[in-house]
């Protein structure tokens, strides 16, 4: 990482940043073309557009990643995995009962964390985890937990399981790249305002729907362009 022998301009990446393919470049415009409709929808109550944008908007970072990096390294690999299971917890709860919905949603997402991780763990020596960061993200997911189990019942547990793999796929993410770090952290914020909504209604969150997918949307886009400028730099 800090060898001062000097990095070759390559067809993917520079020693300062990335040269998306056309193929990446067009995914990441579709996505965010999705993006700004989705939201749209979300500020303006259009339900039926709103989920069918969330449908469709993930599969285009994964044609971005895969594009661009054709999956040759092994971080790309579980990243590509992370992504297609954070695809199905975005479009499985419309399509089960109501009463397994949130299951449906924690279960996807904790196999896309648990992805992120594995892809991110050869970085954990540039990752927060040994810092003093760690004490805060674990702080913040005791919170949820704390703040989640007097309603969640049978599923505190799980939802325990859940936060302790989401504050360390959060921290391993900085190890990455810094836009992955400040994705893993959005990712924080957007799960903390599920819990909240679907555990804590004391809490009145305007426009929940808006800000949990604009932090989402905003933190998985954020990964995916930290794994791609990383899988550049070691190209």
């Amino acid at each position: 990482m800090n060898s001062s022998a000097p990095v070759p301009v390559t067809r993917t990446g520079t020693a300062s940043g990335t040269r998306l393919t056309p193929g990446a470049g067009g995914a990441l415009t579709a996505y965010a073309v999705v993006v700004l409709v989705h939201l749209g929808a979300q500020l303006t109550g259009a339900e039926p557009l709103a989920n069918a944008t969330q449908w469709v908007v993930v599969p285009w970072l994964l044609v971005a990643l895969i594009t661009q990096t054709r999956l040759r390294s092994r971080l790309a690999r579980f990243t590509a995995g992370g992504l297609l299971f954070s695809w199905i917890g975005d479009t499985l709860p419309d399509f089960v009962p109501d009463s397994a919905a949130f299951i449906a949603l924690m279960g996807s997402f904790l196999v896309a964390h648990a992805l992120f991780v594995g892809g991110f763990w050869p970085w954990r020596r540039e990752s927060l985890l040994g810092s003093r960061w760690a004490w805060g993200y674990a702080a913040v997911a005791v919170v949820m937990v704390i703040a989640c189990a007097p309603r969640a019942g049978a599923l505190t547990v799980g939802i325990a399981v859940y936060a302790a793999a989401l504050a360390l796929m959060a921290l391993l993410s900085a190890g990455i790249h810094r836009l992955a770090g400040i994705g893993g952290a959005l990712f924080l914020v957007s799960d903390g305002l599920i819990a909240v909504g679907e555990f804590v209604p004391s809490v009145d969150v305007p426009l929940p729907g808006f800000w949990i997918m604009a932090t989402y949307l905003g933190a998985i886009l954020l990964l995916t362009l930290g794994v791609v400028r990383r899988d550049a730099s070691r190209a």
